[in-house]
């Protein structure tokens, strides 16, 4: 069973509406015993705590898993996952080594990286999280010449996508099209349910969070592209887009590199548990995100889950890094990371 934790933010996280799904909330295996003796020491070979961060997304449902499944429990007493909000928390958490494994973007590791943090890409998790929704009359990427688009963060991985789906249909992502920019997805979803935009690019699960929303209004919002398929069709790469990662610790990696090793197997059998009931990794990704179950299980189709090594994955995932500095130089903080950033087997 999972409980929440204890936190500085003491009390109750209360729900928000389906929209806000950016709340950070920690989780901690609670247990009768959670691995410990009975005494209350600790087992062999374990450790008291290890942080799991997860990202404001659906593939947070994939960590929930892994610790409600207990596969940590025999490396650890009190494995915590907890989620982070803002590009700014994550970089502090990481550079601060308050994260033992994070999920996150992969230019953000690459980035993060770049910048010093002892850190390694473990696993690709998912291929792919972002949509082009609205209610304009627009059926494809090309023709959104003319138009305006609303995207958050200027600069990161969703307004890069975009641009680079663009000039690959042979659209000037700064000549030909509206790029309006704010600050958070739900900020984006908000302006195109209250009618300020007609168009926007949004991840999963706020995408399908907008989609539920807007279906009994008079103005629905339905999905026009899907734009890790476009991208994943224009660079002939068809396992689609290295979108959502996760990282290690180098600090976990030398002290407990079994431990790393678990949490990849987790990830592969937590993934293979979704597919398999998505109404209950629905239910169980709804407190983490802080959105309905019924958001995140209709969410879970468009997020691409296929957990694979970094090593494994080396090839798209330099392909992607290579793309994101042809449309911005300095998006990685850096050269493309050697080959010791990538965990794994090949195979």
């Amino acid at each position: 069973m999972i409980g929440r934790a204890v936190s500085d933010r003491a009390g109750a996280v209360s729900r928000r509406a389906a929209l806000a799904g950016l709340a950070t909330t920690a989780w901690t295996l609670a247990s009768g015993r959670s691995g410990a003796s009975e005494t209350g020491g600790l087992a062999a070979g374990q450790i008291e705590r290890l942080v799991i961060a997860g990202m404001p997304a659906t593939p947070t449902v994939l960590l929930a898993r892994a610790i409600a499944s207990g596969a940590f429990a025999s490396h650890v007493t009190t494995p915590t996952l907890t989620v982070w909000r803002t590009l700014d928390e994550l970089r502090a958490g990481v550079r601060t080594g308050a994260y033992d494994l994070v999920a996150l973007p992969t230019d953000a590791a690459a980035s993060l990286f770049n910048a010093g943090a002892a850190i390694r890409l473990v696993d690709v998790l998912a291929w792919g999280l972002l949509f082009l929704i609205g209610r304009a009359d627009v059926q494809r990427v090309e023709q959104l010449a003319g138009r305006r688009v609303t995207v958050a963060f200027r600069g990161e991985a969703p307004d890069l996508i975009l641009r680079l789906v663009l000039r690959r249909l042979g659209v000037d992502p700064d000549r030909d099209v509206e790029l309006d920019y704010c600050g958070s997805p739900a900020e984006t979803a908000r302006r195109l349910l209250a009618g300020e935009t007609d168009l926007a690019a949004l991840p999963e699960p706020v995408a399908t969070a907008v989609l539920m929303r807007a279906a009994p209004s008079d103005r629905p919002v339905r999905r026009i592209a899907d734009l890790t398929a476009a991208y994943g069709a224009l660079v002939g790469r068809p396992r689609g887009l290295p979108k959502a990662g996760l990282v290690a610790s180098e600090a976990l990696l030398q002290s407990r590199p079994e431990l790393v090793v678990a949490a990849h197997a987790a990830c592969v059998t937590a993934a293979d548990w979704v597919r398999a009931e998505p109404a209950a990794a629905g239910r169980l990704g709804a407190e983490p995100l802080d959105l309905p179950a019924a958001v995140i299980e209709a969410s879970l189709p468009h997020f691409r889950l296929d957990v694979v090594t970094a090593a494994a994955a080396h090839d798209d995932i330099a392909h992607y890094y290579a793309d994101l500095t042809a449309v911005a130089p300095n998006v990685l903080g850096g050269p493309l990371p050697p080959a010791r950033f990538y965990w794994g087997d090949t195979a």
